[in-house]
């Protein structure tokens, strides 16, 4: 049965008298053994022996072996018996209560701090300075707010509320919370503040990120008369540094040496930053010079650090070989740095010379280099790199396990990504979403919209990396489809997703899709910067909706090149081309710098108008004025110019004069244009270049054979069909989309899939016959574009207009049935073919057959 409390108190009293100085300077050391028995005790019997010890030894006087009797109390939850044993001294049992709480700050067991300070509230035990020394420390480094508060009142009313050094404790406790408010209250109440009270306030300001309020109170620091020591420089030159405030920095520089104040250490590196901050790397670079530091790692290495943010890669180059003894810090800076500046393949191979001179991973830099490898696409140095990583013992999950899933996903190694994948011992959104891009990148979609449905969390980048994938894979119903059940789940859209969707609607004229995500943004208040207006415009444009495209561009504040660009490629695709040049020279006398793209854009718009030169004029300007070498595209549109008029003399001539190959987008276009105009010298000449770019190249015949049909060479047109067939070609098929209800409909030649096939062909039998009685002679009425249109006269009855894209150039015959279409069905037709649009309306084309 354990001893009472009550009845070995008496044994456990301090003696009445305290003993002679000499007695106590005789006092046997403390051992470790009588202090790890006291620890052990768990109950009075076993305690009573060790106390007695303690008191024929004299140490039971010792403040420090006292406060172990102290926390055998405490332990025990009876405080109150400690304070009856020690309180016939007041002054001692608020020293050994405070020794109690110094051990257990220094032993890290904050928790323990503030349940002893509750025990000497709870048995009224006298809190001295020291107390709430220790009370404060507490509370900052556990960032015990309401408790700091608590002692802070207690502190008031104890009437130490005027202590300096306890206020300046006070303040850093509550910086270190981040109350800039309260920091600011003590420091103003106080009467006299020494440095520290000062450096306490300005680093509170440096580290809420107040640097400018920093520098004003040095400046009313040096008024009121005290002199700034290291710690102070330190927090400004990191003010200086946030504000890239150079001229402050080297103020303060002089101060530093004015004062002779110690520049090294901490100082020195900071210093250093805020040269490398502000963009002085040669000034930050001499300073290291002078201080003679070969053998500090830390500044050479920040040296490193600036060269590479400030894209001087052979200068960080040069300073690390600088470098004697290279730590971890310095090998990362210098590997990331290319890494960040886009040189893959040195930042490899300077990993490679680290593992020779067996420096120490860790998993940034295995993260690093994994990245190189996963740009060049090296996925068997990465494989090397991961088996490392398993020789270190290191766990391939977080930031490690996603590089490595995206590596091998990135290099087409799914075989390998997947084993990892289920390996992760947690998987994170990033790792769902790598893997997810892996099997997008693939380009196997079934696999890629099987797993995005698996995918517990999706957040907005899941959501994006499918979007886009289906963009790129052109399976535009099943995006828009996806983009709408995103509406219905908790992600709301970001502009990249809308970017995205609005590009798509461009790519296939879904103009009500297009109008739809216009009105989302308005709806959800979302800011149409340029980027964003730029995308409506071409969505608009490319949809055949010139004027909303025009509305949007009136109304962006501020329109960069761009959205100047958008808007000249909208009027110019449709024919537009005065109108495009008047935004040209709108463009100009605005002081935007038009670009390659512009160009582009301008010089299709002259095509289309065939103004010559015009063309060549500001084909000469793009070197002459804007410095703008000119691109196969540019001279693409030249070729085109030319052609379209009948000049096609002066076309070869230019395309034999160009400083480039001409590619087959040349040939191509030349060729057309010897069609148009009956050329067939010129043809069979144009045709010879383009198969011995590529021999198996589909539209050359088709060009060439579509030639000798219209001069009524019909042996030679069936002969080069029959070289088609024998080359084993197959005619690119020609594919309309078009949009009803909200849903894309797409039709190739002589399709048959449609649901309404019957009574699509029952009509296209109507118009034949009605052409047949104009004397017209139908060769192309199962074309892609009359399916669409004869699709969207059975579907829709509205008067709206019928909008079809077409993936290539509308033949003549199909040209001149939409005029009659349009007439007989009184409807407006809109045909985006792969150059220009057309629109027929009362038995007219926009392009007055000039296309």
């Amino acid at each position: 049965m354990e001893t009472p409390f009550s009845s070995v108190l008496s044994s456990l009293s301090l003696p009445a008298q305290e003993p002679t100085k000499n007695s106590i300077s005789n006092l046997v050391p403390v051992t470790n053994s009588i202090i790890s028995s006291l620890k052990s005790c768990s109950t009075i019997k076993e305690f009573s022996p060790i106390h007695a010890h303690l008191i024929t030894t004299n140490l039971i006087h010792d403040p420090a072996m006292a406060s172990h009797v102290l926390h055998f109390f405490v332990s025990r939850e009876n405080s109150h018996y400690a304070h009856r044993v020690f309180s016939q001294n007041q002054e001692l049992e608020t020293m050994i209560w405070n020794t109690l709480l110094e051990n257990h700050l220094i032993d890290g067991s904050l928790d323990q701090v503030l349940l002893t300070y509750c025990h000497m509230v709870s048995q009224r035990v006298s809190l001295d300075i020291s107390t709430f020394h220790f009370l404060i420390h507490a509370c900052a480094r556990n960032l015990a707010f309401q408790r700091g508060e608590e002692v802070h009142g207690r502190l008031v009313k104890s009437g130490m509320g005027r202590n300096k050094s306890l206020n300046n404790n006070l303040m850093a406790f509550y910086s270190k919370c981040g109350k800039v408010d309260k920091v600011r209250q003590l420091f103003e109440k106080l009467s006299h503040r020494d440095v520290i009270s000062w450096n306490t306030m300005i680093s509170c300001y440096v580290q809420m990120g107040m640097p400018g309020e920093a520098l004003n109170l040095f400046r009313r620091m040096q008024v009121d008369g005290v002199v700034a020591d290291e710690i102070t420089m330190i927090s400004l030159l990191s003010a200086c540094s946030k504000l890239r405030d150079l001229e402050i920095g080297e103020k303060l520089h002089r101060y530093i040496e004015e004062n002779d104040l110690e520049l090294g250490g901490n100082l020195l590196n900071c210093l250093v930053n805020m040269y490398i901050e502000c963009g002085r790397m040669e000034r930050a670079h001499e300073l290291v010079a002078e201080c003679k530091t070969d053998s500090d790692v830390v500044l050479w290495t920040s040296l490193v650090g600036g060269y590479v943010k400030a894209k001087k890669i052979y200068a960080a180059r040069c300073v690390f070989d600088h470098i004697g003894e290279k730590n971890l810090i310095a090998w990362m800076t210098m590997i990331s740095g290319y890494v960040k500046g886009g040189y893959y393949h040195e930042s490899l191979e300077l990993f490679r010379q680290m593992r020779v001179e067996n420096t120490m991973l860790d998993e940034v830099l295995l993260v690093t280099a994994l990245s190189a490898c996963t740009h060049v696409e090296d996925w068997k140095l990465g494989r090397s790199i991961h088996s490392l990583v398993v020789k270190c013992g290191m766990v391939v999950d977080g930031f490690l396990g996603n590089t490595l899933i995206h590596l091998y996903a990135q290099c087409g190694e799914l075989n390998e990504a997947p084993l990892i994948f289920k390996q992760l011992p947690s998987k994170s959104a990033a790792s769902w979403n790598s893997m997810l891009d892996g099997f997008c990148k693939s380009g196997d979609i079934d696999k890629a919209k099987s797993f995005f449905n698996e995918i517990p969390n999706k957040d907005v980048i899941s959501w994006n990396t499918m979007i886009n994938c289906l963009a790129k894979s052109h399976c535009f119903g099943d995006l828009f489809e996806l983009f709408r059940e995103m509406q219905s789940s908790a992600i709301k859209p970001d502009k990249l997703t809308l970017l995205s969707v609005l590009s798509s609607c461009a790519s296939v004229g879904a103009l009500n899709h297009g109008i739809w995500v216009h009105v989302y943004i308005g709806k959800n208040h979302v800011k149409i910067d340029n980027m964003l207006g730029t995308a409506l415009i071409d969505m608009y444009g490319k949809c055949g909706s010139i004027e909303k495209a025009g509305e949007v561009f009136s109304h962006l504040a501020e329109k960069n090149v761009f959205a100047w660009t958008a808007i000249i490629g909208a009027h110019a695709i449709e024919g537009q081309a005065a109108k495009a040049i008047d935004l040209y020279s709108e463009m100009e006398a605005t002081g935007i710098k038009p670009d390659h793209v512009t160009f582009t854009a301008l010089l299709s718009a002259c095509s289309h108008g065939g103004l010559v030169s015009e063309g060549f004029s500001y084909f000469n300007k793009m070197s002459s004025v804007y410095n703008i070498t000119p691109n196969i595209q540019h001279y693409g549109c030249m070729v085109d110019l030319l052609g379209r008029v009948g000049q096609l003399d002066e076309a070869l001539k230019f395309i034999e004069l160009m400083p480039i190959k001409p590619d087959i987008s040349i040939w191509s276009a030349f060729l057309k244009a010897c069609g148009s105009h009956q050329n067939i010298e010129l043809a069979e000449y144009a045709f010879q270049q383009l198969i011995e770019l590529d021999s198996l190249n589909d539209a050359a015949y088709v060009l060439l054979s579509n030639t000798y049909a219209k001069a009524g060479r019909l042996d030679d047109m069936s002969h080069t069909r029959k070289k088609l067939h024998e080359l084993g070609i197959r005619k690119k098929p020609g594919c309309s989309v078009i949009e009803q209800d909200d849903i894309m409909h797409e039709f190739t030649s002589a399709d048959f899939s449609n649901p309404r096939s019957a009574k699509i062909y029952s009509l296209l039998d109507e118009m034949k016959g009605r052409f047949g009685k104009l004397g017209l002679q139908e060769t192309s009425a199962h074309h892609s574009e009359r399916l669409a249109v004869a699709f969207s006269l059975i579907s829709n009855s509205e008067r709206t207009p019928i909008r079809v894209v077409n993936n290539l150039r509308i033949c003549g015959d199909c040209h001149s049935a939409m005029k009659l279409i349009c007439k007989a069905y009184d409807k407006e037709i809109v045909i985006r073919d792969n150059y220009r649009f057309h629109r027929f309306v009362d038995g007219n084309c926009s392009c007055k057959d000039y296309w």
